[in-house]
């Protein structure tokens, strides 16, 4: 994953905590009691934040599907003050949406909704207004042709014009959403106002514009939290934004409105709006009419907004994955060559000639997912519903995603597999958890148009292109991931490619540069090393180290002791061949250990023993015996550690230390640090009872002589503390670094296994046959060594690490304050495109020449450069050629029975302190 989306993500989801913060000023002296009822279950809510703290409002419909796994199909869920019941899976959402409709049949009052539209309207209004308009839009709809062969005409109309345009860019790269927004639009606007507008009308895109801002900020955790907190309003600016670009888009529909009571004739209905004005005649002398100006707004703005969005971003997502699969492309072309005339365009009769095409534009509607919570309902009564009282007024959220991915109703539901609406000899079948437009009295007035739209155009449009990525980006590249709005879009750019190589973000309080792209991180690292050489003070790592140790420290403390660690690293061996022969010896056990699994899966874990140990001998001075308690409590510890140190709620206390009260998980850390150091203490004090300056055998027995030698020194850096944090600091990065590198090798081995071979043919060549690889033969083995370097490379373990500036710094024509947080994204580095040629993809020929030999990149910064790169970077690399090539010489490496290359997942890494590969297994077969 990109580091500026992370990044990004985490900025945005950060405000959680600002919000909950100043609520417990606002509601400090109110009582918030809940009715509890016989409420589905659901997680324990915490005061004034509810369950905020486990879901993830960035993307909430993953956190409610998380909840439904543990507390069932109807399970209750408080944002804040604000209670809801969630419905899951199809059987649940069926039951309630269909055979209880009139039970949860209403809307529910959410506040930017009912501020944007007061209540009026077909999507957000309620009781008989409600049912007039909708009853009203409807009649009108069908009257104007939705469904219907008029209708069809115009949508072909608008696909040639879209097909024009299209064929204006003459196979050069573009962007479609704003040109499918245009044609998608034209045809609501053609129902609505009985005219298009052109592709470069000014007055339309700046509509346009502010409907997809909209959109996005409608979904965005700013808006969530004013809808749960809604008299905090004032620390929202989306909110205000939203509101801002309503009264824009009112005011051009009052224009055209204008123009249309001008020009009316009851004789001559050119459209929605049109209909609307003379029922507003025919009702004019009715008291409390419901057919006044803002049923009109808001109804004809609903009516646009969802015929242009959902429709668009569903044609978007299926032109990306065409791309994504040209192999689906290619089949519904070649259906379309068999049904329609050479020539012509698809109709809408030929659907059902077509049941390959159909199949595939459901499965896009149903992969893409694109309004995964559904609008929420209410209940208008007391209602009594799967063993649970549910109150009147209780915002019901229908999960539409757990029914469109609901494992008893498709067979692959997170692939996209247009075979869940084939049957065995390729006839479409219709699926009952189909229900993208939702179910019951609330579902799409759309619906019938969207079906017809979403036909036509993919249909038309793969009729007369082939879609492909643009130059220098290949399939795999292609990111399915969906940026989150009101509806799930396709991913959009990067940040960096948005803002500059140079740019800040906002985590709760703090201001944070962000570093990306080789060039500028080299040149803040390297060129501006003092000024970029300090950490920040991070809450969780000051409570931790309190400023000790090597990796957290400042000033002169750090200096010092890096020094130290560096001399007694070398002293020790690091990067000599006394210390290759231990690795060498660690290989061999290793290996014993994997062979005695017989060629059984085993997880990729298991790899992690050896180069942990590898550490644990510098640090100690001595290897454990895999069975050994301290060892397996340690490796537990470690892994237990790393986990935290990834967690989103980590990163809120870090944010906001002050609600610290709020988590257990700093304080689950602590107590396993702590647990940690216990272990360390006892080392020490075995070092102290055998000091000698002629057997010091380990770091540990460094770090004691050296505090011995200056037990008279006033104000000595080595006490006690900075000796425990420092060897803690090398007990956790020295272990998982390393460990974790492996891991994603022997997965990258499995995933390609012709570079598998390739290596073993070239470690065949090279090591002579019984004999172990040492690191001075990786000379001799470019075609390996590029392999290692690669994974690094790939893998991007450790995204970043934060800095600060030490003084007041002009960097690349901007200010930065002394003290002020910078990420030098790594990541961006790894993946710089300016440095890679295909930097998406695992490539060892991204260090190979023409000839085959080993090249070194400059852009290689796996460990970081300047003053704070890794201390361990030599018997890092030591450690990663011996282990990988002993490995590879020893063993074949292949998935387990029953998962293929293709299954084996390298997308999503688990995100821990570093990103380690999703847990998986992998079968070592023993080589001749």
């Amino acid at each position: 994953m990109a580091i500026t989306s992370l990044l990004q993500c985490v900025a945005i989801s950060s405000l959680l905590y600002l919000a909950a913060g100043l609520a417990v000023l606002l509601y400090l002296t109110t009582s918030w009691k809940k009715r509890i009822c016989n409420l589905p279950p659901g997680p324990q809510p915490l005061p004034l934040i509810g369950n905020l703290n486990v879901v993830d409002l960035k993307k909430p419909f993953q956190s409610l599907t998380e909840l439904s796994k543990l507390y069932g199909n109807v399970f209750t869920v408080h944002f804040g003050p604000r209670k809801a019941v969630v419905l899951a899976g199809y059987e649940t959402i069926k039951d309630a949406l269909l055979n209880h409709a009139e039970e949860f049949g209403e809307r529910a009052e959410i506040p930017i909704f009912r501020k944007m539209t007061r209540g009026n309207g077909i999507a957000f209004s309620h009781g008989e207004l409600w049912k007039t308009m909708r009853r009203f839009t409807l009649s009108t709809l069908r009257d104007f042709g939705m469904g219907r062969r008029t209708i069809e005409v115009r949508i072909l109309e608008e696909l040639n014009s879209l097909i024009k345009h299209f064929e204006s860019y003459q196979g050069k790269p573009f962007d479609t959403k704003m040109i499918l927004n245009n044609a998608v639009s034209n045809v609501i606007c053609s129902i609505l106002f009985g005219e298009r507008f052109e592709y470069d009308d000014p007055a339309f895109l700046t509509l346009l514009k502010l409907l997809n801002e909209n959109t996005k900020l409608l979904g965005s955790p700013m808006v969530l939290l004013y809808n749960f907190y809604p008299s905090l309003g004032f620390l929202f600016g989306a909110s205000k934004t939203v509101l801002q670009n309503i009264s824009e888009l009112s005011a051009f529909l009052q224009k055209l409105f204008k123009e249309h009571e001008e020009e009316f004739n009851e004789n001559n209905l050119t459209g929605f709006v049109d209909a609307f004005m003379m029922k507003q005649q025919q009702e004019s002398k009715k008291p409390h009419s419901m057919f006044h100006n803002e049923s009109l707004l808001f109804s004809t703005l609903d009516l646009f907004a969802a015929g242009t969005e959902t429709t668009s971003t569903t044609v978007r997502w299926g032109l990306l994955l065409m791309m994504k699969y040209p192999e689906i492309q290619r089949k519904i072309q070649e259906e379309m060559n068999q049904v329609i005339e050479p020539g012509e365009m698809p109709k809408l009769e030929d659907r059902k000639k077509m049941p390959y095409t159909d199949a595939v534009i459901h499965e896009i509607q149903r992969f893409a997912n694109i309004v995964p919570m559904g609008v929420s309902r209410s209940t208008p009564t007391d209602v009594n519903f799967r063993g649970y009282v549910i109150p009147k007024g209780t915002e019901i959220i229908p999960l539409l995603t757990s029914a469109l991915n609901d494992e008893l109703h498709w067979k692959t539901p997170h692939q996209f597999n247009p075979s869940h609406f084939l049957d065995a000899d390729g006839n479409f079948v219709r699926r009952e958890a189909f229900i993208p437009f939702s179910i019951g009295r609330r579902a799409c007035v759309g619906e019938g148009l969207a079906k017809m739209e979403l036909f036509l155009f993919f249909a038309g449009l793969l009729r007369r292109f082939v879609f492909q990525p643009p130059p220098g980006v290949n399939k795999a590249e292609l990111d399915l991931t969906a940026d989150v709005g009101f509806t799930l879009n396709p991913m959009p750019h990067l940040l960096a490619e948005e803002y500059g190589p140079v740019f800040t973000l906002h985590f709760g309080f703090q201001k944070v540069v962000v570093l990306t792209g080789y060039e500028v991180v080299r040149e803040a690292l390297v060129n501006y090393t003092e000024e970029f050489v300090d950490r920040p003070s991070i809450p969780i790592f000051d409570q931790i180290q309190n400023g000790n140790g090597v990796f957290f420290s400042i000033g002169d403390l750090w200096r010092t002791t890096r020094r130290f660690t560096v001399s007694s690293m070398r002293n020790l061996g690091m990067g000599k061949q006394m210390m290759e022969g231990k690795v060498c010896e660690e290989l061999h056990f290793l290996i014993e250990k994997i062979k005695s699994f017989k060629g059984e899966p085993f997880s990729l874990r298991s790899f992690s023993i050896a180069p942990i140990n590898i550490t644990f001998l510098m640090l100690f001075g001595d290897r454990f015996d895999y069975k050994d308690p301290t060892f397996l409590t340690l490796l537990r510890l470690i892994d237990e550690v790393m986990v935290l140190l990834g967690s989103p709620y980590l990163n809120y206390f870090n944010f906001y230390p002050f609600l610290g009260f709020l988590f257990k998980t700093h304080k689950i850390l602590l107590k396993k640090i702590e647990d940690v150091r216990v272990i360390i203490r006892q080392y020490m004090k075995a070092s102290r009872e055998d000091i000698n300056e002629n057997s010091v055998r380990s770091y540990t027995d460094a770090l004691v002589f050296k505090q011995h030698e200056e037990k008279n020194k006033k104000d000595s850096l080595f006490h006690d503390d900075n000796l425990i944090a420092s060897i803690l600091d090398l007990v956790m990065a020295g272990t998982e670094t390393t460990a974790t590198t492996l891991q994603w090798a022997i997965l990258l081995m499995m995933k390609y296994p012709e570079i598998q071979k390739k290596v073993q043919e070239e470690i065949g060549r090279t090591v002579k046959a019984g004999s172990w690889a040492t690191y001075e033969d990786r000379k001799n083995m470019p075609f390996t060594n590029a392999v290692i370097h690669e994974v690094q490379r790939f893998i991007t373990l450790l995204p970043h690490v934060p800095r600060c500036t030490a003084v007041d710094t002009h960097f690349r024509g901007y200010f930065l304050p002394k003290g002020i947080i910078v990420i030098p994204s790594l990541t961006s580095v790894l993946l710089d495109k300016t440095q890679w040629e295909t930097p998406h993809q695992f490539n060892p020929n991204h260090f190979l020449d023409a000839e085959g030999n080993f090249v070194k990149r400059e852009a290689f910064l796996p460990f970081s450069t300047g003053r704070r790169n890794c201390i361990g970077e030599s018997l890092a690399k030591m450690e990663l050629f011996v282990f990988f090539v002993g490995l590879l010489q020893t063993f074949t490496f292949q998935p387990q029975p029953g998962v293929s290359e293709a299954d084996l997942d390298l997308t999503v890494p688990e995100t821990t302190f570093t990103l380690r590969p999703r847990p998986q297994a992998t079968c070592a077969i023993l080589r001749e």
